[in-house]
């Protein structure tokens, strides 16, 4: 494994723990209110507005914050994945534009304003936020889906696997996702960061969470006006969030790479290292 990607899995290594096991660790913090935006007694990192430890409340308030995300990654493609690979696999061409056209139009609709009607109408149900995401996320996801499975289906393999008999649950299931499994991969670490990123505008924008919430986005929101006299506040949620969308980008970008060119680049290592 190169260097690159144990540093890209270190990077999203760190708000990973903190989000599984932060609570646990968090049980020994005081429960009484401290100073806002004081000093507090339990870590370096001081308190928030609501006089809590700014580090208890960090590692609370990421485990809501990711696995709403990876909920809604999840859910947005399994229904992206089967629209995409029924209008690649679509026998007619009537049935690929009767998939894709509503795909198009959901395109051309700003995600942010579907996040935004869907907390309105609900009153900032977090539920209906994720779905709203889910829905801004299956367009896109399905479009790709299409376009990676297309050579795949109708390429010249899989005319030879139809021709010898294979059944449809072999050429698909078998052949198909080992040859998709790549892209298809690059492209979920691609829609969990826009995942993480719609969730963590709509809790920036107050739509999201209850405001008093630990979540890490509601947090930055909250304290953003004690910048200079609590930075810790704001610094602590908004670096564990910028560590995951780095970290995951650069896995995207491992996986989407070459590896061809991989090779190429450790064997011109190896070469001048002798």
């Amino acid at each position: 494994m190169s260097a690159r990607r144990w540093f890209a899995l270190a990077l999203v290594a760190v708000p990973l723990v903190i989000a599984v096991a932060g609570p646990a660790f968090a049980e020994s913090a005081p429960g009484e209110r401290q100073t806002p935006f004081g000093p507090s007694s339990w870590s370096p990192f001081g308190t928030d507005r609501l006089g809590r430890d700014v580090l208890a409340t960090a590692l609370i308030g990421g485990h809501t914050f990711l696995l709403v995300a990876a909920i809604t990654v999840i859910g947005s493609y399994t229904v992206g994945f089967v629209l995409g690979v029924a209008a690649a696999a679509a026998p007619r061409a009537w049935l690929d534009e009767l998939l894709m056209r509503p795909m198009d139009v959901l395109l051309c609709l700003p995600s942010l304003l579907i996040i935004m009607v869907a907390a309105l109408r609900t009153r900032g149900s977090a539920v209906a936020i994720a779905i709203a995401i889910g829905i801004a996320l299956v367009a896109p996801i399905a479009r790709f889906v299409r376009m990676a499975a297309r050579p795949v289906v109708h390429g010249p393999v899989m005319d030879a696997l139809r021709t010898q008999g294979e059944s449809r649950r072999y050429r698909y299931a078998n052949y198909a996702a080992r040859e998709m499994i790549r892209p298809i991969a690059a492209d979920l670490g691609v829609r969990f960061t826009a995942a993480v990123y719609f969730l963590a505008s709509a809790n920036f924008l107050g739509l999201g969470f209850d405001t008093t919430s630990a979540d890490w986005a509601v947090s930055v929101a909250a304290n953003k006006d004690a910048l200079t006299i609590a930075p810790w506040s704001i610094a602590l949620p908004a670096g564990l969030i910028v560590l995951l969308m780095v970290g995951v980008n650069l896995l995207c970008d491992d996986l989407l790479a070459d590896p061809r060119s991989v090779a190429v680049r450790d064997s011109r290592r190896v070469i001048r290292r002798e």
